[in-house]
């Protein structure tokens, strides 16, 4: 499916498209996939399409129309959870419109939360931008790393993201769903928590990667010639997606195995993953095998490879060893294993671990 990005600058111009039409009226698999990798590469226009929606359905006739002081009353409470971003909007020749926007966005949240697609925000910038107001269960949140290095980043459902740098993730932050959801743009390492009954989904505008639990890396700037997915433990399955939007046959990767797309051929290339150079990526090459090590280096090898601080008592783990393998598990679950051993308690309180310990003999 062809989506004429150039066109849709407006409300009206989102009414007016086939494909916007269709994907709304008969809502095919195909089509939701090519429309999230649309507003995954054009993020700034969510917005847009949100309102779009919401007045493609009210117009619709597909919910009981609502009095002018339930209108009142659902936009102020939906105002109070939404970012404080204004996106111009054309106004439709002849309508009502600020009659048609409030009721429609009422309208868009209440039915699209019901089907599972929410696109109410909370915002993180590393930069230091801003953070909006409170985060209710089920609403999506973006994490976006302006830094110039890695960040970890903790998953409700206790996966964790090691998010490369000028790279942005939205997820879901409730536990709920039956489908674990992440819109990435650029670059992350993910270590999934396992859980067969509900699979974990990434999506980019060129690949979308499902697994149910383990360790891989993605990799897809809009900006960039070639896409990949490079495996370091457990199976993988993922589907490259055309220039177009089209999503091609699915490709099994399993440990060492990476798949890439050239974005400008749209040659896909399975094969063995090459040595990886010394840098941010190099978490993928790392075993996390421990044998009689000293806690605070187990500890000090996590907090330099995640960038995620870890504060404890040095003198009181200096005498505590830790022995196993970390290679499989999420970040959060490295430290439990780790403080399950010598005894230990941990919380994560201001984006740093703090464990607390009464040492060892």
């Amino acid at each position: 499916m062809s989506l004429p990005v150039g066109e849709l600058s407006t409300v009206e111009d989102f009414l007016r498209n086939d494909a916007f039409r269709t994907w709304l009226m008969e809502r095919r698999p195909e089509d939701q996939l090519a429309w999230q990798q649309w507003l995954s590469e054009n993020p700034e226009k969510v917005d847009l399409y949100e309102q779009a929606v919401a007045v493609f359905l009210t117009l619709q006739g597909k919910t009981t129309p609502l009095s002018d002081q339930e209108v009142k009353d659902k936009i102020q409470q939906i105002l109070n959870h939404i970012p404080d971003e204004d996106t111009p909007v054309k106004p439709l020749i002849g309508w009502q419109w600020g009659r048609w926007v409030a009721a429609a966005s009422v309208l868009f949240c209440l039915i699209w939360w019901q089907a599972g697609k929410p696109f109410i925000r909370s915002v993180t910038d590393i930069a230091g931008t801003k953070e909006t107001r409170g985060i209710q269960t089920g609403e999506w949140k973006v994490v976006r790393n302006a830094a110039d290095r890695s960040m970890t980043v903790l998953l409700p459902e206790q996966s964790s993201v090691l998010l490369s740098a000028y790279s942005q993730i939205r997820f879901r932050m409730g536990p709920m769903y039956d489908l674990r959801e992440v819109y990435l743009q650029g670059e992350g390492f993910f270590e999934v928590a396992k859980n067969p009954a509900k699979p974990f989904i990434v999506y980019t505008n060129r690949l979308t990667t499902r697994v149910t639990g383990t360790s891989f890396q993605v990799r897809s700037f809009v900006n960039e010639s070639n896409a990949f997915v490079k495996v370091k433990t457990g199976k993988v399955s993922v589907t490259p997606v055309g220039a177009a939007g089209s999503p091609q046959k699915e490709v099994s990767l399993v440990v060492n195995q990476q798949l890439k797309i050239n974005t400008k051929t749209n040659k896909v290339e399975k094969k063995v993953s090459q040595p990886v150079e010394v840098g941010q990526s190099d978490i993928i090459s790392q075993p996390f095998k421990f044998d009689f090590t000293p806690v605070p280096e187990v500890l000090s090898q996590l907090e330099a490879t995640y960038h995620m601080p870890i504060v404890y008592d040095h003198d009181l783990l200096k005498n505590c060893t830790f022995t196993g393998q970390l290679n499989d598990v999420p970040f959060l679950e490295k430290i439990r294993l780790i403080c399950q051993t010598v005894e230990s308690s941990y919380s994560v309180v201001n984006n740093q671990v703090v464990i607390k310990s009464a040492g060892c003999n």
